[in-house]
């Protein structure tokens, strides 16, 4: 990997890290499209799930107190009924189409939470088996594009989920779906192995992630969680763009 590639990889997961630690979310939809622009689309993803998956355990840590235990045991079953599908699509799709998808579906995930956001009068979900569903859609978005939140965030304000334990309860979900897309991909012959970057990239990256947190918990007491989500949706939407585009290109060129 080149200095100017590693730059920006690290310069995404101190951002993604940094917005996921004040807004609960933000990794997956800024890392996702830079991977796939360095890397690949379905290196990329699976690299940002190991991410994910390396912030979430330690976010979660920080913010165990507030995690919806009876909710997450809902939608951890319910990953699995999105995770095997999103894998036999990166399995099977050719590179620069999927390098189209990952594109599209983080644009589209970036729409979802811009309209979610504003959504003030949806059907009030109250029975608990509504998170079924959405957990699927996530786990998913998950697999093909790295992101799962936006799906999810749909649902926590349908079932006027409280944010501070929504945001908690995202960190074990996106350490397990996470962790799940890895070895349904792994398994499937998605993302061999040795397709991965060289070890000592991991070790940047595994490197990176407690910075980005701790950057985050600084950066939690002067900027408010509105504006973390502001700037994290404005990489996020350069990124997909630039994927998408690039992989236009490779399909028609």
């Amino acid at each position: 990997m080149s200095l100017p590639a590693l730059a920006l990889l690290v310069a995404a997961i101190i951002a993604g890290g940094t917005s996921q630690r004040v807004s609960g979310m933000g990794m997956g939809l800024i890392l996702a499209p830079v991977l796939s622009l360095i890397l690949g689309a379905a290196v990329g993803v699976t690299v940002t799930n190991v991410t994910t998956v390396c912030t979430a355990l330690v976010i979660g840590f920080v913010l165990r107190a507030g995690i919806d235990w009876k909710k997450f045991a809902i939608i951890a079953p319910s990953a699995l009924l999105g995770t095997i599908p999103g894998g036999l699509v990166v399995a099977y799709m050719d590179g620069a189409w999927l390098s189209v998808l990952v594109g599209a579906l983080i644009l589209l995930a970036l729409a979802i939470t811009l309209w979610a956001n504003r959504q003030q009068h949806l059907p009030h979900l109250t029975h608990p088996a509504w998170i079924i569903p959405f957990a699927a859609g996530g786990a998913f978005m998950n697999a093909t594009a790295g992101v799962v939140a936006p799906v999810l965030m749909i649902y926590a304000i349908a079932s006027r989920w409280d944010h501070r334990s929504f945001s908690a309860t995202l960190q074990p979900t996106f350490a397990w779906i996470g962790g799940l897309s890895i070895i349904v991909k792994v398994s499937l012959g998605a993302t061999p192995i040795d397709s991965l970057p060289d070890w000592w990239v991991l070790l940047v990256i595994l490197a990176a992630i407690p910075t980005s947190v701790l950057l985050g918990t600084l950066v939690s007491r002067h900027v408010s969680t509105q504006t973390a989500k502001k700037i994290a949706l404005a990489v996020a939407t350069l990124g997909a763009v630039s994927t998408l585009l690039r992989g236009l290109i490779d399909a028609l060129g």
